[in-house]
This record gives structure tokens, sequence and C-alpha cells, in this order.
């Protein structure tokens, strides 16, 4: 796996050496002394890495520096010895654990490489890109630049996390082939020469990254890496921002990388997903894979739908509050118009626009009624609150004008002068619903909380 630094200057110093006489002496002197790193103590570092990969999974980790795992070509630094064990400990929680809870001991004890590489540096290339990971026969993976990784920075696991899954995919293509058909689906626009490609062509042309234009082999790991650790929501966002024809080859990419692991590999891939995903966004906190950071874009989700005679609210309940604002609208739409109260649903117009329909049927007929709302969304905190404002006009807006005697005491009054927090509710859901509801906690008291299926359409 590579990444591009092509648009960075590097500047190159020349380096003058300075040439004495020659003296030969006798040197007195036990070189042992001066060993930083001795590769025959076992350390307390050496101990964990033990216990941890070695005796538990057969995972040799090697991060003493040899020339034998990088090759005579490249120059790369050592790893700082401080940077080891944060590093595998992400890769134990966003790459090991997971694997093991969702395919079985089994499977990640058998099919997880038995070395890891640690290296301090990138490992550059004659392009101006560099090489921060790699995986070998099956059995090594490489990890390059760990000097650089932060273990308070959750851009950095994320990225170290991102490598993993990468390589680990390569690993898994050697002994399952990826899919035929996913080959196919953009044949003719593989490119080795991707470090000139920019983020929106490789998009519009059906690639996650402009790397996975390089080779089919690239844009399958590609693919499984930003599915399982960018999340869904990237993705939606990613594919939707396409043209027709990219968005069509990424969702049928994503298709083939699920068919893979549910069918070839017996992995179910949802649950892999909702696996990884649980571990970027709880134990790391990325702020890029949180429900608040993409209701802030107003991107991929539009609309937020809530029908509490859905059995989803059986199975996972809702909170008294907004059941008995929503009942109360339920029952005056019942009892004053003859009206059946189909669903509510937040319609996210813009980043500060949002319309709540009403949606109701008379007799077989559904009718909207729409109400207008303005919204504000802290993307660091989460915190959102509502604020009715004068409606649109419109059809729908008239609709909403008869009821609003209704709207106002229940509806409303749930959703304004209170300060709610965006966050992926229910956290139990399972994982066929995981990627498609979210919803809003108040802020202070979490037990008073709504939540909805998303759509990405208005």
């Amino acid at each position: 796996m590579r990444k591009n630094k092509h648009k960075i200057l590097i500047a190159l110093i020349a380096a003058i050496t300075m040439i004495s006489c020659r003296k030969e002496e006798k040197v007195n002197a036990n070189l042992k002394d001066y060993a930083i790193d001795d590769p025959v103590a076992n350390t307390p570092l050496d101990a964990w890495l033990r216990t941890t990969f070695l005796d538990e999974y057969n995972i040799e980790t090697i991060y003493r520096y040899n020339r034998f795992y990088h090759g005579d070509d490249r120059d790369v630094a050592s790893v700082k010895i401080e940077n080891v064990q944060p590093q595998m400990q992400s890769v134990l929680a966003g790459f090991i654990l997971p694997y093991r809870k969702i395919a079985g001991e089994t499977f990640i004890k058998k099919m997880v490489p038995k070395q890891f590489v640690l290296f301090g540096s990138g490992s550059y290339e004659g392009n101006g890109s560099y090489v921060v990971g790699t995986a070998s026969g099956g059995i090594r993976v490489t990890l390059y630049d760990v000097n650089n990784f932060d273990v308070n920075n959750p851009n950095s696991h994320v990225d170290k996390i991102s490598v993993i899954h990468h390589e680990f995919t390569h690993i898994l293509n050697q002994i399952v082939p990826m899919p035929e058909d996913f080959k196919n689906i953009t044949k003719s626009s593989y490119n080795a020469t991707w470090t000139d490609l920019d983020d929106e062509t490789a998009r519009d042309n059906g690639y996650v990254t402009p790397y996975a234009s390089s080779a089919p082999g690239e844009d399958f790991a590609e693919m499984v890496k930003v599915l399982l650790v960018n999340g869904q929501a990237w993705f939606d966002a990613w594919a939707n921002a396409s043209t027709a024809t990219g968005k069509a080859a990424l969702k049928a990419k994503e298709a083939s990388v699920v068919q893979y692991f549910n069918v070839n590999l017996r992995i179910d891939f949802r649950t892999l997903q909702k696996e990884v995903q649980n571990v970027i966004r709880n134990t790391y906190q990325w702020q890029n894979a949180s429900f608040r950071y993409w209701l802030a874009k107003n991107a991929p989700f539009k609309t937020m739908t809530m029908n509490l005679e859905d059995k989803t609210y059986t199975d996972y309940k809702i909170s008294p509050d907004f059941a008995a604002a929503y009942n109360q609208l339920k029952g005056s739409l019942a009892s004053t118009y003859g009206w059946h109260l189909d669903y509510v649903q937040l319609r996210f117009a813009s980043t500060t626009k949002l319309t709540v329909r009403v949606a109701f049927t008379q007799g077989t007929t559904q009718f909207f009624g729409d109400f207008s709302f303005s919204y504000a969304v802290n993307s660091t905190t989460g915190e959102v609150t509502f604020t009715k404002v004068a409606n649109d006009t419109g059809t729908n807006f008239g609709y909403g004008d008869i009821f609003k005697d209704a709207f106002t005491p229940s509806i409303q009054a749930y959703l304004t002068g209170k300060t709610f927090i965006a966050d992926w509710l229910p956290a139990n859901i399972s994982p066929d619903k995981f990627n498609s509801y979210a919803g809003f906690y108040q802020s202070g008291t979490p037990a008073n909380y709504f939540y909805g299926q998303l759509g990405q359409t208005l």
C-alpha cells in the first residue's frame, strides 16, 4: 500500500565528507557496552509481545532493525521503541480481535500473518510516493512510518488499521482468490501511473482512492479497507458524489466485496463491518466515523423517519418522552380529523434548513403536512438544536397549517428548547440495520432519545 507524496517538495541536501589521514591504533573497547538495544534481552516489551501475539496467535513481532526485511534498494529508518507497543495494541484492537470475534478463533489463528515487521520511516518510491505497508507470501505484514504513530491521535490509529486491513485482504486473496467479476467492473481504466490521478477523477471513474486505480488487487483491498475502517457513511457519501457511471461501479464493487466475504470466506461482512466500526467509533473516537460529522456535512443522509408502529421500535425500544409526543400527535389526528399518523420524518434540506414532515392517511390516500425548522450542529461535540421558523409555502405546508394546533404541543414542543447530541442509535442495533439508523439524545439526559431510519434522498 502506498501514499502519494508527489505534491510535497523534498529538499535533497548534499553531504560533505571530511577525509583525513589514516591512523591505525589498537582499539580496546567492548562494543556490547554501546548496544542500545540488546537483541537477546527479555525486555518488558518483548514479554508483552510474546504473551499477546506469539503465545496466543503464533505471531512474531520484528521491530529490531534488519535490512533483510525491506530490501537492499531502500534506506528505511528503524522504529522508535516507544512506538512499538502502542502500534501493536492498535493492530490487536482494530484488526485481530474483530476478526476473531466475527470469523472465529480458528479462522484468525490460521489466517493471520505470522510476522509483523515494523520500520520507522516510509519506504520511498521513485515516483514521489512511499510505501506504508506490504504483505509478503501470505505470512508477513510490514508496517512502515511507525515513528509518526501518535497514540493520542485517532487519525494515527485509523491510518494504520487501514493499512493492516488492506494488506490482510491481499493475504486472503492469495488463499481465496478475489472474484473475477470484480476485475471486470472498471477493467478499462486501471493505470499503474496512479500518482497523477486526483481524488475527484478517481471517484468519478469508480475508485475509492487514486491508488485503487493502479490494479484490480489494490482496488479490491482498498474497497475492503474503506468499507470496514472508513465506514459505510463515508463510502455512501463518496459514491453519491460521483457520476452516475462512477456510482454504479462503486456499488457493484461493494456488492462483490460483500459476496466474497459472505460466500467465499463464510464471514458475515456486515457483522464484521459493525465490529470494526465499533472500535473506530468508540475505542478511538474517530470523528469522521461519527453521525454528527455526516449530519454537519448534510451527506450522505437527507432524511430520518420515525414510525413507532415499525417492529424496530418493539425490538430496540424508544424513550417514553418521545413516544409520548409522537402518540399525542397520533391521537389528536385520529380524534379530531379521523386521520392515521403514518410517520414523522426529519428532512435535512441543507446544513441549516430542516423540514419536519408528518405523513398521514385519510381513507386510502396519504398526505404530507410539513413544518419549517432550522437546526445547528456542532460537528465536534455533536450538539444539535432545533428551532421553529416561519413555514415555507406550498401544498404540504398548507396541510400542516390545518393541524398545527396538534403539532405544536407535541412534536414541536419535544424538539425545541433542548440541546440534543447526534449519535448512532440504538447502539445495539443488528448489523443489517447498523448503517441505516441514527438519532439524537438529550444532552445531560441520555435516557431521553429518539432515532429513525436514514434515507439518502429527499
